[in-house]
């Protein structure tokens, strides 16, 4: 397989296993009835599709890092993927938290707000990203 089919199929293997695990962690944490009427109505907004763009240049962030750990530090490819999955979305939460932190009432404030959720957010990530680069070895 040539290597931009299998960046391409790997990236969106990526996409989809992150954008189902972050809808999926976001259905354990909410609790609400609504949620699947709210997230039906979520797809049809561009913010939603924002979201997909975000998520795609991260996991092509997250295996493009997994490929140069792998080259660099010679570590299993599920491990290298795993970390380098975490570390777009560690990035994304440390931004979100960047840009919150005067409104939270600094750290006292902003961290029981986004230490669970940060968990949450990261998890399908790393994920993600361990699964797309194990694939990417076997595909090659």
């Amino acid at each position: 397989m040539p290597r931009w089919a299998r960046f391409l199929s790997c990236t969106f293997t990526a996409l989809l296993l992150s954008l189902c695990g972050f809808l999926l962690a976001a259905y354990l944490t909410e609790h609400a009835p609504h949620f699947w009427s709210g997230l039906q109505a979520f797809l049809a907004t561009a913010d939603f599709w924002s979201l997909v763009l975000l998520f795609g240049l991260m996991a092509a962030a997250g295996l493009m890092s997994a490929r140069a750990v792998v080259n660099l530090y010679g570590l299993p490819d599920p491990l290298s993927g795993f970390l380098a999955g975490s570390a777009p979305a560690v990035c994304y939460v440390a931004l979100l938290l960047a840009s919150q932190l005067s409104a939270w009432g600094g750290w006292h404030g902003a961290w029981p707000r986004v230490w669970p959720a940060a968990v949450w957010l990261i998890l399908p990530f790393a994920l993600a990203g361990a699964v797309a680069n194990w694939l990417w070895a076997r595909l090659g």
